[in-house]
């Protein structure tokens, strides 16, 4: 049974300068994209790191959960029914913070992410570093987030692995397209990634489903979107102990019970249930290809589940 979901990154123009009304416009365009993104019938659209700030001269303007930019995005995720990625400068009480939030179809706030690595310029102006990697449920699946540095860190991907994330959205400022498809290809999920100059979406075996580049440079937020269908019900397993299972599967469900894509040269098995109403159970009963490679590492950060083992 394909689960399958598609979802637009925003590659949002920086609006530059600090004229009053420069977020006003931030927002309007950010509006514009999400109006967009549903037009074209996606489930999500999701936004670079810091969108709306960056631009001014003082990219760091720190919000509530109740400010103006995350007030407009719920807005237009309420009016559309579509959840919404928004990366911002937020407080966590008394605390900076550089987030990811997730705003859901009703325009209520599903999960924030806080940024576990700022660079040393975040950590000069006070942000605090976050402890947690968080998945969040959504209707189609499991959606984790992550902002810019953390792909440098093995650590933020095993935890949203061990937090069964099938779908992690990185907000970013650099493309990092061949960083992602390790991440991906290490702890089975899916990926898509987004700045203001490209954007990428990344399947589980670290394969480059779709690529854009922006083309439009300007002030007025010119926006590129590029926008994808996943299969959230596929999984990633290694092919030790499950290519034998397959026989017996076709020999009782039919030939067409499953779809299984056999990647020798890296002893990967992509799976997936073609059956109504029966969903792909792998991650409980299959060897998944990340447990493989992660179940003697040590507890990632924020805790969560351990992976299943066989």
């Amino acid at each position: 049974m394909a689960r399958n979901v598609k979802i637009s990154l925003a590659m949002h123009q920086p609006i530059s300068g600090d004229e009053p009304g420069r977020l006003r416009a931030a927002l309007k365009s950010m509006g514009d994209c999400v109006d967009h993104s549903a037009a074209l019938g996606s489930e999500l659209v999701a936004f670079p790191e810091i969108c709306a700030q960056f631009g001014s001269s003082d990219r760091w303007k720190f919000e509530g959960l109740d400010g103006p930019t995350l007030t407009a995005m719920a807005a237009k995720a309420r009016r559309h029914g579509i959840y919404v990625v928004c990366p911002l400068p937020t407080m966590d009480g008394e605390l900076r913070r550089n987030s990811s939030v997730l705003i859901g179809r009703d325009g209520v706030i599903v999960g924030v992410y806080h940024k576990n690595f700022p660079t040393h310029g975040e950590l000069n102006v006070g942000i605090v570093p976050g402890t947690e990697t968080p998945v969040f449920e959504t209707d189609f699946g499991r959606v984790g987030l992550s902002i810019c540095f953390d792909l440098n860190y093995w650590e933020i991907g095993s935890g949203l692995c061990a937090n069964r994330a099938e779908l992690v959205i990185w907000s970013s400022m650099w493309t990092g397209r061949r960083m992602m498809g390790k991440w991906a290809m290490e702890f089975g999920f899916h990926m898509g990634g987004v700045h203001a100059q490209a954007a990428a979406f990344i399947d589980m075996a670290g394969r480059e489903v779709a690529h854009g580049e922006r083309t439009v440079s300007d002030r007025t937020g010119a926006t590129s979107l590029i926008t994808a269908t996943l299969d959230l019900d596929r999984r990633l397993l290694h092919h030790d102990y499950n290519i034998a299972r397959l026989q017996p599967l076709y020999a009782k469900y039919g030939p067409a019970a499953a779809s299984a894509e056999w990647i020798a040269e890296e002893c990967m098995l992509i799976f997936g249930s073609r059956m109504d109403g029966i969903p792909n159970k792998t991650h409980a009963t299959y060897v998944s290809h990340a447990s493989y490679n992660s179940q003697h590492s040590k507890a990632p950060p924020g805790g969560g589940a351990s992976l299943r083992k066989p």
